[in-house]
């Protein structure tokens, strides 16, 4: 295994933005994608590499085909194309106190109830609704242990 070269990876982040030349500006992204704000209160998630790929295919199928209690929790998804995604976009950090720990664990619990190993559940890719629920904004690696239609049927 090649170790990682963080330098690398954003230069190549670099060079597909100028490539892509969006007018919109970048809000995020890693090594597999990069993410514009479309100013219209959604995100575009344009895969780079082909880890990217699978990661939009992976929150476009979680969304679509989980129960609504377990759905809640994640941030919507609109629509997928070849290579890249549209979500809704979410802008409120969930706090780091200990309350906020322990729903995140509750989190993870109800994921791992249904059959989804959450990874990266971390703080970074959360944020909260207007109501203060828990929504996940990354969760392309997140992995379904289950048969999709074990997953909508729970």
């Amino acid at each position: 295994m090649k170790p990682s070269h963080p330098e690398k990876r954003r230069h190549k982040r670099i060079r597909a933005e100028g490539i892509l030349k969006f007018k919109y500006n970048v809000i995020g992204g890693g090594s597999h994608r990069i993410v514009y704000d479309l100013r219209n209160g959604y995100v575009l998630k344009i895969a780079l590499r082909k880890r990217g790929f699978k990661s939009n295919k992976t929150e476009y199928n979680l969304y679509i085909n989980c129960p609504p209690e377990v759905q809640k929790h994640f941030c919507p998804v609109m629509e997928l194309g070849q290579g890249w995604l549209i979500m809704k976009k979410m802008v409120n950090k969930v706090p780091g106190s200990s309350e906020y720990e322990q729903k995140i664990a509750n989190l993870r619990n109800l994921f791992l109830s249904y059959g989804i190993e959450p990874l990266d559940l971390k703080r970074k890719n959360l944020a909260l609704t207007k109501n203060g629920e828990i929504i996940v904004i990354d969760y392309g690696n997140f992995k379904i242990k289950c048969r999709k239609s074990e997953l909508s049927n729970n």
